[in-house]
């Protein structure tokens, strides 16, 4: 995006924001909602089309035809959930 774009990010779409320029970002957020809510990485996953991971993370999709589609614990490697 560039200075003066707007966005739109549908509600519980995983997403962040980048500033790649080299000089400050001033960015306005606004939500649809009084309530602001995370998403577990394992909801996210299952709530998100294959191609859309893929490209998000760089794999093919055929990989992600094999994660669950539905919420499941992820162990981080020190055991934290």
């Amino acid at each position: 995006m560039q200075k003066g774009y707007v966005g739109y990010i549908a509600q519980r779409c995983g997403h962040s924001i980048e500033n790649v320029g080299s000089g400050p970002a001033r960015i306005l957020i606004g939500f649809n909602a009084a309530i602001y809510e995370t998403m577990e990485r394992s909801q996210w996953i299952a709530a998100n089309p294959k191609d859309v991971l893929a490209t998000n993370f760089g794999q093919p999709a055929e990989l992600f035809g094999k994660f669950p589609d539905r919420n499941v614990a992820i162990a981080e490697k020190d055991g934290a959930r």
